[in-house]
């Protein structure tokens, strides 16, 4: 399968950015398989983007213009499909961690994430997501960003502005960003460094030895908001035959209840009607219509050439 799979993971789909500057440990999963990030390696719509906890930056240039950067411990999808497709930014999704943003006025970015979506960027922004905190900061620029949820607000940030929510609590705008969020923000988000795609124009770069995904490289996002995950049910469906992926698929399939129907089809069949129902309806239905009695046609009566007298163009043959 694997040697089936890497021409495709090539030559697929189009490339919609290239990856410039990989400093550390950084995966790509592409379809059902991942491999290590390299510089030079296109980007292609649907790439989920992995870092590890120690690596210290990764960056994307895009090919419609714009730059994502990326901190330690960040997962990251390009181009999300949301069920229903509604009208959230579907440029980019971050599950975990750090993002830095750029963006020319003429091609504004946004970005998704279960409790915030930027919805319209230009400048510089540095967008970060954890389990009990979303955070925007607008370093220039300006930035538009609306809170998921019944009750979310929108709000618009001025460059210098950052906005940032944890627990339950409501978000707040503030003038400077928190000071301990500054310190955790990645070092090289400081840093502005030069475009660097044009060096990768001509180049090849292939996935390196790219092997099967597990179930705990792809778990954040099975189990990922309800509006993601039908398109991973789509993506990884052919997973569900695979004994160790389908286990934990059951394990945790609370969590992720759509994919129900791909590991228990046999529950979605039509059922037959029971035995007492198809009486009844027998029983209900109109009587047949009764056919017509048979009545027998008798024998035509013999004919006596010396008694019948003839019809007038009749001629008796002697």
């Amino acid at each position: 399968m694997l040697a089936l799979s890497l021409p495709a993971l090539c030559a697929a789909a189009p490339a919609i950015g290239v990856f410039t500057i990989v400093e550390g440990e950084a995966t790509v999963i592409r379809d059902s398989m991942r491999f290590a990030v390299a510089e030079g390696l296109q980007v292609q719509a649907d790439d989920i983007v992995h870092t590890a906890d120690n690596a210290q930056f990764v960056r994307m240039e895009l090919a419609q213009g714009g730059v994502i950067d990326l901190g330690p411990a960040t997962r990251l999808l390009l181009k999300p499909r949301f069920t229903p497709p509604g009208d959230r930014p579907t440029q980019a999704y971050l599950s975990q961690g750090w993002a830095k943003l750029t963006a020319a006025a003429a091609h504004k970015m946004g970005l998704s994430s279960a409790r915030m979506d930027v919805t319209e960027m230009a400048g510089v922004a540095v967008a970060r997501v954890a389990d009990d905190v979303s955070f925007l900061f607008a370093e220039s620029g300006t930035a538009k960003l609306a809170e998921r949820g019944a009750k979310g607000g929108t709000y618009q940030l001025a460059g210098g502005e950052a906005y940032e929510r944890r627990g339950a609590d409501a978000g707040a705008v503030m003038s400077r960003p928190a000071a301990d969020i500054v310190k955790a923000m990645p070092r090289a988000f400081a840093d502005s460094l030069p475009l660097r795609a044009r060096r990768f124009q001509d180049a090849a770069v292939a996935p390196s030895s790219p092997v099967e995904i597990g179930y705990e490289d792809v778990a954040p996002w099975i189990n990922a908001e309800r509006s993601l995950r039908p398109a991973f049910v789509q993506r990884w469906n052919s997973k569900a035959r695979e004994p160790r992926f389908r286990s934990a698929l059951i394990a945790d399939l609370r969590n992720h209840p759509e994919w129900d129907r791909v590991l228990f089809p046999e529950k979605y069949l039509p059922k037959p009607k029971p035995p007492a129902a198809v009486a009844a309806a027998s029983a209900t239905a109109p009587p047949a219509p009764a056919e017509p009695a048979y009545t027998p046609v008798p024998d035509p009566k013999p004919v006596d050439p010396d008694r019948d007298p003839l019809r007038p163009w009749e001629v008796r043959r002697r």
